[in-house]
């Protein structure tokens, strides 16, 4: 699938989104990283591939490259990039939205990470919790273990609820413009030699 052949592994390769890129750059290299984020716009825009970016951002072994590029080399960004990590885990809330499923992610994010330096949770559609679900979540986000991150991805942030969303940092994406998307396409068909006219 074109989509997945050309997804960005690193944060060089995302189209868009340069002023999210560079603030969680410099977050990187400062060592201030935040425990819980907010990623939030339509869906397409990147905010789930970046959440992975940025789990491997922080978990890369390798000392030959800056620190906010992902080697995809390593062990641990390898198992982040196949979805294997121990330390690494994304689910969708909009069909895992209930108490019983947030509570085995609180469960697991109270023990230290096993071989990564951080312990990542992406909950994708994060609005889609339930009620209860996002009372479990509320004491970890308060009381967070010092190497785990949480990253909510939503495209409904206003359902978020308030107490939740004001222990996040709040990241809002913006929609790519024609001209990106259109270099993107004529990007993606050149290297698979599609030929396409300008319209």
């Amino acid at each position: 699938v074109l989509a997945r052949k050309y997804r960005p592994s690193t944060f060089s390769e995302v189209v868009g989104q340069e002023h999210i890129l560079k603030a969680l750059e410099n977050s990187i290299e400062h060592n201030k990283l935040h425990q819980a984020y907010n990623f939030s716009r339509t869906r397409g825009v990147g905010k789930t591939t970046i959440a992975r970016i940025l789990a491997k951002c922080m978990n890369c072994e390798s000392d030959s490259k800056p620190i906010s590029t992902p080697c995809n080399k390593c062990s641990n960004t390898i198992e982040i990039s196949q979805g294997r990590s121990v330390d690494f885990l994304e689910i969708d809330a909009a069909s895992n939205n209930g108490v019983d499923q947030i509570r085995d992610v609180i469960d697991i994010s109270q023990y230290s990470s096993l071989k990564c330096k951080y312990k990542v949770f992406i909950i994708d559609e994060a609005h889609m919790l339930s009620k209860a679900a996002f009372n479990a979540l509320l004491k970890t986000l308060e009381e967070p273990s010092d190497n785990t991150i949480f990253i909510l991805a939503t495209t409904e942030v206003e359902k978020i609820p308030i107490t939740i969303s004001s222990r996040c940092q709040l990241i809002n994406f913006t929609n790519l413009n024609l001209s990106k998307i259109e270099d993107l396409i004529k990007k993606v068909c050149d290297l698979e030699n599609i030929k396409i006219d300008e319209d």
